[in-house]
């Protein structure tokens, strides 16, 4: 049984007492409303009505059946009320999706403006991994590549910021005496992976792995560390070196010399992507116009 008109049909029925009143109530045809019982009563291999003189009347079974309907189109109430609640608490958050890096320079910022500005509404974020979240996330920053991005027909995206690359050495090291650097230079110190695993799913990664193969450099990482800020801490300690896109770079030691990476260049680009038919536009690029400062006045 899934045709929720045959229901409908037979619970009008039975109240109203014939099929045209049926019909009145529903709108339809009195045609409409027998065919229906009739597609139920066959469906369920039940009699549900019998007539007396002009009126329909429900049969025992039909009166069983008639609690368990009322039944379901009080749930049926019940869905609709939660729906308008949630639409309702949706209409009043904005989520926004971030990764680590990014998160460290802009989030705190961004936040605080949304809270005086929208004060009405609360703001939810997500760590992503830098990739496009289609569902449930209304403004997020997305790493790539590229200077365009594939989109769906529901999303608007604007380039934030061309974030290159960088090295980090030991101060100590004769390599930091110099301002910039190529990846051959630095194929003779240890290496220090920084693999941000929550941060951009790769992308970042690949940015370097594609330069290294470019520059004939053949990766062989000494240590293992899962984020920038930990492969920082071990490059102030003098055991290795490590490369990392410059908005990661937060508060490098003393131990610790940032050379700019000139052969091959080396950039990810960061986006906004937002949706362009929520509940909130208006906030949403209102948060965007925000986020764009932010970042404009930290580079």
């Amino acid at each position: 049984m899934r045709d929720l008109r045959q229901l409908q049909s037979f619970r009008s029925t039975a109240l109203a007492g014939s099929v045209r009143g049926a019909a009145e109530h529903l709108a339809t045809a009195p045609s409409a409303v027998s065919h229906q019982i009739r597609a139920l009563e066959a469906e369920l291999g039940l009699e549900l009505f019998t007539r007396d003189r002009r009126r329909l009347v429900l049969t025992p079974t039909g009166r069983e059946l008639l609690v368990d309907v009322e039944r379901v189109f009080e749930s049926l109430g019940d869905l609709e009320d939660r729906a308008t609640e949630l639409r309702d608490s949706r209409a009043r958050r904005l989520v926004i999706g971030y990764f680590s890096s990014a998160g460290a320079r802009w989030i705190a910022d961004l936040v605080a403006y949304l809270e005086n500005a929208h004060s009405d509404m609360s703001v939810r974020l997500r760590l992503t991994d830098g990739g496009i979240v289609e569902h449930g996330v209304d403004l997020q920053l997305v790493v790539s590549g590229d200077e365009e991005l594939p989109l769906p027909p529901s999303m608007g995206s604007e380039l934030l910021l061309v974030d290159p690359y960088v090295a980090a050495v030991p101060r100590d090291h004769p390599i930091a005496n110099s301002s910039t650097v190529s990846l051959a230079a630095l194929r003779d110190l240890p290496w220090i992976d920084n693999d941000d695993l929550a941060a951009s799913n790769g992308r970042c990664r690949q940015v370097f792995i594609d330069a290294c193969r470019t520059s004939g450099v053949d990766l062989s990482f000494r240590h293992q560390a899962h984020d920038y800020r930990t492969a920082l801490d071990m490059v102030d300690r003098g055991l290795g070196a490590t490369v990392l896109p410059k908005l990661g770079l937060t508060d490098p030691g003393d131990g610790t010399a940032v050379l700019d990476i000139v052969d091959p260049p080396m950039t990810r680009r960061i986006h906004a992507v937002w949706c362009t038919d929520g509940p909130r536009t208006d906030a949403v690029l209102d948060a965007l116009r925000a986020l764009k400062s932010v970042v404009g006045e930290n580079h």
